[in-house]
């Protein structure tokens, strides 16, 4: 399973260069990751409330340019599992083909991962994924991973 979300770029999360700035596509990762765990039936606003999940880890690589009023499509999915986190990784892709770019347009815009960690809030410190969380990120996974299989 591969989710996706569409974003346009708004004017504020432009840089004075005329391209998206590099916290902007953080921020999208981010939103993604979070459609991503609502879709598999895990919201984070009412599920695993003694649970903080942190993002330890952020990566994002800038393929192409991306400019104000770009539509976007964020596609999102399970990567890895852990002990007690689980890595997202995410790919942008422009949603309408650019007449300009001809064969690159499916090319995508840019590439990235986050590492969340299940922290127990109490104590501050790493805990074991719940098995319910770990079931669904797993059975996520190994779906993706017998449909690049399967391709």
């Amino acid at each position: 399973m591969q989710h996706s979300i569409q974003v346009r770029v708004p004017f504020a999360d432009i840089d004075l260069s005329g391209r998206i700035h590099f916290t902007a596509m953080l921020r999208y990762m981010d939103i993604a990751e979070h459609d991503l765990m609502r879709a598999l039936g895990l919201p984070r606003v009412t599920t695993f409330p003694e649970l903080e999940f942190p993002r330890v880890h952020a990566s994002c690589d800038y393929h192409r340019a991306i400019s104000y009023n770009d539509e976007l499509t964020i596609t999102s999915r399970i990567m890895r599992v852990g002990r007690s986190s689980w890595t997202a990784s995410f790919t942008s892709f422009y949603s309408h083909e650019l007449a300009e770019l001809g064969p690159d347009a499916s090319k995508p815009a840019t590439s990235g991962q986050l590492i969340i960690v299940a922290i127990n809030k109490q104590s501050g410190r790493a805990t074991p994924l719940p098995d319910e969380l770990r079931a669904v990120l797993v059975a996520q996974l190994e779906s993706t991973e017998q449909n690049n299989i399967t391709k």
